[in-house]
């Protein structure tokens, strides 16, 4: 566990970053610190680390005060990811995630074993391993970023808006497997973000800065969204962070329609299944190919019902010609579709009574 204990950073200059934070970051858990910039986020990440040194108060690590600790040791045993990755350009990316290892003296064979387990961990191919990072992606070098973070296996995980750099479908991506990864090895994360949406997609808890490091909010995502503390804290979450909250929401809760189980003259080329004036094509496997109406031909938005969010399955219906979201399995299969008034009434239902929720007239081609 990380504990604040009345941490402040004031700079010579007389300029004050963070003023007497009180803030307890649990074990095992990922807490989100968001605001905007300027209001002290990076600062107060850094002084678990030392690479910041609070001017007032302490900063406790297990029960330990971290300004007690030899400072290089101290960072040896916390994984750090921040933006851009940070990866060494000379080293090759296998030998960039087995720094931390080889510097807490491990043999060079097993630092390199340790950093391949982590590289198909965060899923990056064997090869990647071989390249250098000018030769990776974006998103690739964040993958290796956190790959390195983890190479040591450390309790805390420090991570300074590391997914800014990228674009938004990157980013998406670099999310969902950072709450893989979490799932699977439970760190203690302190995350900063300046993003909400991120901020209430990752965080088990959530704290909204405002200047100097002050709290304005602690929360749980779902609270946090439903009941803001202040219309300070609202104003900041935004206008629409009802829709926000549906992200929180799983959609396995829409009721979804069986496909026609009826034969096509030849299967190995797949299925059209008709939905009123349009088609949707599924390869032999079952997979969806597209919507077909006479010569259009357009993408299918799908969601996994076991793993996506309501949020997810509206955007699928919306975006779908035909008004039917389709949901597939974990391999890509479809299993069902969802008319748009069938997901709306799954919002509703998920709201509550009363809420807000929208109706099918509310919701575009609701319903059609």
């Amino acid at each position: 566990m990380i504990r604040f204990e009345g941490a402040a950073k004031r700079h010579p200059d007389g300029t004050v970053a963070v003023r007497g934070l009180d803030l307890e970051v649990p074990a095992g858990r990922t807490t989100v610190l968001v605001g905007p910039s300027g209001c002290g986020k990076t600062t107060i990440l850094r002084m678990v680390n030392r690479m910041v040194e609070p001017t007032a108060g302490r900063v406790l690590l297990d029960g330990t005060d971290v300004a007690a600790l030899p400072a290089a040791g101290l960072r040896r045993g916390i994984g750090y990811v921040i933006q851009q990755a940070g990866l060494f350009p000379h080293r090759r990316v296998i030998d960039n995630v087995a720094t931390v290892p080889r510097l807490l003296g491990w043999d060079r064979r097993r630092a390199r074993a340790r950093a391949a387990e982590l590289l198909e961990l965060v899923g990056l191919p064997p090869e990647t391993a071989r390249r250098y990072p000018a030769q990776l992606s974006g998103g690739q070098q964040q993958r290796v970023g956190v790959a390195r973070a983890l190479a040591a296996d450390p309790p805390v995980l420090l991570m300074d808006e590391p997914f800014s750099a990228v674009d938004p479908l990157v980013r998406a991506g670099l999310q969902e497997e950072l709450l893989r990864l979490q799932g699977e090895l439970g760190k203690t994360v302190l995350f900063v973000t300046h993003d909400i949406e991120e901020a209430v997609r990752l965080g088990d808890r959530v704290v909204v800065l405002r200047e100097h490091g002050e709290i304005a909010q602690l929360a749980d995502p779902h609270t946090l969204l439903t009941a803001p503390a202040d219309a300070g804290v609202a104003a900041f979450l935004g206008r629409d962070r009802g829709l926000r909250g549906l992200g929180l929401r799983p959609a396995d809760s829409v009721p979804l329609t069986g496909l026609d189980p009826a034969p096509t003259p030849d299967l190995d080329l797949g299925r059209r299944i008709p939905y009123g004036g349009w088609e949707l094509a599924l390869d032999p496997s079952g997979r969806p190919e597209h919507w077909t109406r006479g010569a259009e031909r357009h993408p299918v938005p799908v969601f996994v019902p076991s793993r996506d969010s309501l949020r997810a399955a509206l955007d699928a219906a919306l975006l779908a010609p035909s008004g039917h979201a389709v949901a597939v399995d974990a391999e890509g299969r479809a299993v069902g579709t969802a008319s748009r008034a069938a997901v709306v009434e799954a919002l509703a239902a998920a709201n509550g009574t009363g809420t807000g929720a929208p109706t099918p007239e509310q919701v575009p081609h609701a319903g059609r």
